[in-house]
C-alpha cells in the first residue's frame, strides 16, 4: 500500500515525530511506515512495508516467479545503465530471456508492465519511451537493490539516498537526482557541483 504525499511543507518535522512514534509502536508486528522519493519528479511517498518478508517476496506475494524473473531482468538492466532507465522496446524483448529458457507472451508481458507501474513499482516517461524504478520499488526493495547490485549502486551526493535515474557532473562523475539538482540550483547564484566545486554552465 503507497500513500502519495505533495511536497512536504513547513510541518514536515512533525511528521517525521508521529512517524518514529507510530513505527515504534508497528515493529513489534513486523511492519513500518517507510518514506521515499520519486526519482523523476521529486514527489514524497509512503509506504506501509511488511519487515518479516524479504525484500524480493514483497514482490513475489502478488506475482509469480515468472513474472518476477521478468522484473527482475528489468530492474538489472536499469541498474547497469548508464540512464538509470529501460526503453520500452527493450523492455518487452527482456521477457525473452528469462531463466530455464521460460516464454512469456508480450501480451503478458504489457499488462504486467501496465500493473507495476499502477502499483507504482514502475514510471512510464512517455516523452522519451521509457521504464523507471517507481518510488515503491526504491521504498521496499531498496535493501535488496543494495545486496545484489552494491558495486553499480550509486548514492545521490546531495540527499544521500540511493539514485537510480539521475544526472552525473562532467568533471567528476558524481551522480545527483534531477530534482535534487533543480533544488540546489535554485538557492545558488553560481552554480557549482557540491563534490568536486567545479562551476556548471
Amino acid at each position: 500500500m503507497h500513500i502519495l504525499l505533495g511536497h512536504p511543507s513547513s510541518g514536515s518535522h512533525g511528521l517525521q515525530e508521529h512517524m518514529t512514534l507510530i513505527n515504534t509502536h508497528l515493529s513489534t508486528l513486523f511492519l513500518e511506515i517507510r518514506k521515499g522519493t520519486c526519482e523523476n519528479t521529486g514527489t514524497k511517498y509512503f509506504c506501509f512495508v511488511n519487515n518479516k518478508e524479504d525484500e524480493v517476496s514483497k514482490l513475489c506475494s502478488n506475482y509469480s516467479a515468472l513474472d518476477f524473473a521478468y522484473f527482475r531482468k528489468i530492474l538489472e538492466k536499469m541498474i547497469l545503465s548508464d540512464e538509470g532507465c529501460v526503453q520500452s522496446t527493450d523492455s518487452l524483448t527482456l521477457c525473452n530471456n528469462l531463466p530455464e529458457q521460460k516464454k512469456m507472451t508480450y501480451v503478458h508481458a504489457k499488462a504486467l508492465l501496465r500493473g507495476w507501474c499502477s502499483e507504482r513499482w514502475l514510471i512510464e516517461d512517455r516523452s522519451n519511451n521509457s521504464f523507471q524504478l517507481g518510488p515503491r520499488a526504491l521504498i521496499e526493495l531498496s535493501q535488496y537493490i543494495q545486496s545484489a547490485y552494491g558495486d553499480h549502486v550509486t548514492t545521490c551526493s546531495l540527499c544521500m539516498t540511493i539514485c537510480v535515474y539521475g544526472t552525473r557532473c562532467e568533471d567528476c562523475n558524481t551522480k545527483f537526482h534531477f530534482h535534487c539538482k533543480t533544488k540546489l540550483n535554485r538557492n545558488l547564484d553560481v552554480l557549482r557541483c557540491p563534490s568536486c566545486k567545479s562551476e556548471w554552465s
